[in-house]
């Protein structure tokens, strides 16, 4: 294609032959007369009720007839037939006038670029930049807005501020219609115009050249209820009213034992990885950030460098990472202080606290429905271009766009069929050399904005116009304070971490400012409020790497770059886990723990013990009279014995819930994953646990040994713990496994992991992967097994386990399960009728939970479900 174009007095012609738009014709009132060649009614048509020349209302060109103020202001038409119009009154009459929509890097930078230029004598263009908002948004920095980091003035200075010192005209208002006339034919000595821009005032603006700088919109009403309860967070506006609904959060919060402040985030790119790590880092231990993503990856797109670091931090915070999920709907509920009930007539609900309630769909095989529980919901996915919407109702396609709403651009960043029109940014559908479109991002608007700045002047000037190619210069996201991921694309393998990614992330977009005068003022104000924080990071950053390494009980691995440079999946268990070529393993959001201490919501009291072989985190429930013997309930994590601990945070808000609730010992067994640990390592610490508490501690625990009674032994778990717990009783029917003073009353087994061969129930309509999936996921955990039908998860395979269930030592069993637990529900079933057929001599109990999935209880403690589940519970062991 040709680079050229024509002078901007000249607007180059449609290739001849080109039809008449048919949408303009609907309404000719000229019947067959060639509108083309007739002298008196060439280039006129109607639009409604409307006379249109070029696509412009003819009011407009008598009212530039009659002449105007010159002042850069507005001016009206004076006609006694039709309605008058604003019309804005450009300075000059003769010298060109870009219009150019939208303040963002593209906009506000290409009127930048324009001022910069040397331009011939009497052909400096007349700029007029329109935006809805009267500041600049630097969008990166929006995430240090909530962390307190900078300051809005830095990263949202005045338009009128930024131009005070050029020749840029701006106008606050909003675009309501384009009427490109650009791509009409004209006859020599025509109207020389590119088109009007109708403004939400009314104001029209009469344009020369065109700029399409509006960029995306947040898509927000994805699912029902998403425009209503959830927060976008893509402009100014929005980071403000982030941030003033957590301030609320947190007042309302303060000082009271109630639940921590839980934040949903939606959609785990750049902005949402961001954004869980601000605000995880802002709410430290009061509160819970639970981060959703469709893919099981979290910024599928960004370097590895980019991705690994920002892995590590999700993995160090208190995030909860739900991958493979989508959100299906979001609802209001309200709660009451206690949390005891809920319900969804705010009027029932005076003074009650308003919570949210997401119900999520798996996006990938083998996971479960959950509803998830949040006081805010921030939506960080898709995005919708405003140009649709802005195109004539008349001609809704005179402005080419593709399925995803982008203008469609030739390579000079002219809109095709319109030479006089430029798109940028989010607006352009461009594509790099490979064909893939072009990321929305800050980097690729700078680039644009430059180039067609440049265009603008040489097609004005009559010059070629020069081809756009985009050259990636790298990646940079914050992930808190004083901590950043910088990947450069000309430096192959290097990625800054840490406070140098930080620093250097600052340094880079202080340059990016708009003005040097605006460097200036932030580069001043970065300097006073952070050089010393950031130096004395650095410096223990620095010291650190010096000291000898400490033994811990989850020792950080090393970096994951290092170990697996290709990062080739070997094995993909999601959504616990996935392992690499290299035997990295990534467990998302699994690495978050919380210390033993009083829990201040239960008042309930714990400690971590590790004795021999034994390790298990003990908790003993508040008020207990000194003489009080309670009843004792190990318990068993689940995570498919690959993720997990007593130390999660859901699994220890669990237990202080569940001790508090049952006047109960609790003591939660950590113990060996695999692939690191295959079983039966996990069944051998889970027995030493079992064996630390029937030995009262081994005669040496004070909990134990002044308030246990081990006549009233309960051992419990959900999932891969209900196994376990399972598998424990087996055990404990041995001849003198434990001692003759202890008594298993009870197995609470909750959403039981068992499996098997053979499909049961429902089962059988699962598709043949599906039993794929489970032998691949128990060989992976239990290499050494018999597979589907190893006792272990199967124990009613044969008549030696069946009798052996038979004999287990409990005088009761309660099985539970979740309606929507597609996988695991039919299991459960059917262990209660097989437990039932063996020839067990105790008492069965069955209760399901009611429109929820599998181990929904950790997240959704306080909804009526989970409040109902563990009543049942707590009533089994008291009973």
């Amino acid at each position: 294609m040709s680079c050229r174009a024509a002078p901007w007095s000249r607007p180059s012609a449609v290739p001849r032959g080109r039809s008449f738009p048919s949408s303009a014709r609907l309404r000719n009132p000229f019947g067959g007369i060639n509108v083309w060649k007739n002298p008196i009614v060439k280039n006129a048509w109607r639009i409604g009720d409307v006379p249109m020349m070029f696509g412009l209302p003819s009011g407009l060109f008598r009212c530039m007839a009659s002449g105007s103020s010159g002042d850069g202001g507005f001016s009206r038409p004076q006609s006694t037939d039709e309605t008058p119009m604003p019309l804005y009154s450009w300075p000059d009459k003769q010298r060109p006038r870009v219009c150019i929509l939208g303040g963002g890097f593209g906009g506000l930078y290409t009127a930048l670029r324009l001022e910069s230029l040397v331009w011939p004598d009497n052909n400096k263009p007349q700029v007029l930049l329109v935006d809805q908002s009267d500041r600049f948004v630097f969008k990166p920095m929006l995430y240090e807005l909530l962390s307190g980091e900078v300051d809005v003035w830095e990263i949202a200075p005045y338009f009128t501020e930024l131009l005070k010192n050029t020749s840029v005209q701006f106008v606050k208002d909003s675009v309501k219609l384009l009427r490109p006339s650009d791509h009409f034919r004209r006859e020599p000595g025509g109207s020389s115009t590119g088109g009007v821009v109708h403004l939400k005032s009314g104001t029209v603006i009469e344009y020369d050249w065109l700029v399409l700088a509006l960029g995306a919109e947040a898509k927000i009403d994805a699912v029902p209820g998403s425009s209503e309860y959830a927060l976008p967070f893509t402009t100014l506006e929005h980071a403000l009213k982030v941030e003033n609904e957590l301030k609320m959060l947190e007042r309302r919060r303060f000082g009271k034992s109630s639940p921590g402040i839980e934040v949903a985030i939606v959609g785990l790119g750049y902005s949402g990885v961001e954004l869980a790590a601000t605000i995880s880092e802002r709410l430290k231990n009061t509160g819970t950030v639970k981060a959703i993503n469709f893919q099981t990856t979290i910024c599928p797109n960004a370097p590895p460098g980019n991705r690994d670091a920002a892995l590590k931090v999700l993995e160090s915070q208190n995030i909860q990472l739900f991958l493979g999920y989508s959100v299906s709907s979001i609802r209001e509920v309200y709660a009451s202080e206690d949390s005891s009930s809920m319900v969804t007539d705010a009027k029932e609900a005076a003074g009650d606290d308003k919570k949210l309630l997401l119900e999520l769909k798996p996006a990938q095989r083998g996971l479960q429905s959950q509803v998830m529980e949040a006081d805010l919901v921030l939506w960080t996915v898709g995005s919708t271009s405003q140009i649709l919407r802005l195109q004539p109702p008349d001609a809704p396609y005179v402005i080419p766009l593709n399925g995803r709403g982008q203008v469609e651009t030739e390579e000079t960043l002219q809109v095709k069929g319109h030479p006089r029109t430029f798109a940028i940014g989010d607006s352009a559908a461009l594509r790099d050399p490979s064909g893939k479109f072009l990321p929305a991002n800050a980097q690729v608007a700078f680039q644009q904005a430059d180039f067609a700045g440049w265009n603008l002047w040489a097609a004005i000037n009559d010059r070629p116009l020069l081809p756009f190619r985009f050259q990636n210069l790298g990646e940079m996201m914050t992930l808190g304070t004083n901590d950043a991921a910088i990947t450069a694309s000309f430096i192959e393998g290097l990625t800054l971490e840490g406070p140098v990614g930080h620093a250097a992330r600052k340094l880079v977009y202080c340059l990016r400012m708009p003005t040097d005068e605006h460097r200036v003022k932030v580069g001043i104000s970065w300097l006073a409020k952070g050089a010393v924080d950031s130096l004395a990071s650095l410096q223990n950053a620095v010291a650190s790497s010096f000291l000898p390494p400490t033994s811990t009980t989850n020792p950080c691995p090393p970096s994951p770059a290092a170990m697996d440079p290709d990062s080739e999946i070997t094995f993909d268990f999601p959504p616990y886990l996935c392992q690499y070529k290299s035997g990295r393993v990534f467990r998302p959001g699994s690495n978050a723990t919380v210390p033993a201490g009083t829990d201040p919501l239960t008042g309930v009291v714990s400690k971590d013990i590790h004795v021999g072989s034994a390790r298990a985190r003990v908790y003993l429930p508040p008020g207990v009279d000194a003489d009080a013997k309670l009843p004792v309930i190990v318990y068993f994590h689940g995570g498919g014995f690959v993720v997990g601990s007593p130390a999660r945070p859901s699994t220890h808000a669990y237990l202080n819930d569940l001790v508090a609730r049952a006047g109960a010992i609790g003591v939660s067994a950590y113990y060996r994953l695999a692939p690191e640990h295959m079983l039966p390592a996990a069944y051998d610490d889970g027995w030493a646990a079992v064996q630390w508490a029937a030995s009262l501690g081994d005669g040496a625990d004070p909990w134990l040994l002044d308030h246990a009674d081990l006549s009233r032994v309960f051992f419990g778990g959900c999932s891969a713990g209900a196994n376990l717990a399972h598998n424990m009783a087996i055990r404990a029917g041995a001849d003198g496994a434990l001692p003759k003073c202890v008594t298993v009353k009870g197995l609470l087994a909750v959403h039981p992991y068992f499996t098997g061969k053979e499909a049961v129930g429902a089962e059988a309509a699962f598709a043949a992967d599906v039993r794929g999936f489970m032998d691949r996921t128990w060989r992976f955990v239990f290499p050494g097994s018999l597979g589907l039908d190893d006792p272990l998860v199967n124990p009613f395979v044969n008549d030696e386990a069946r009798a052996a269930v038979a004999k287990i030592p409990c005088e009761r069993v309660l099985v539970t399960v979740a309606e929507d637990d597609v996988l695991l529900k039919e299991r459960g079933l059917w262990y209660h009728r097989e437990l039932k057929a063996s020839g067990y001599a105790g008492e069965l109990e069955l209760f399901e939970s009611k429109g929820v999935g599998h181990a929904f209880q950790f997240d959704n403690l306080h909804t009526p479900q989970g409040v109902e589940l563990q009543e049942r519970l707590v009533a089994f062991v008291n009973k």
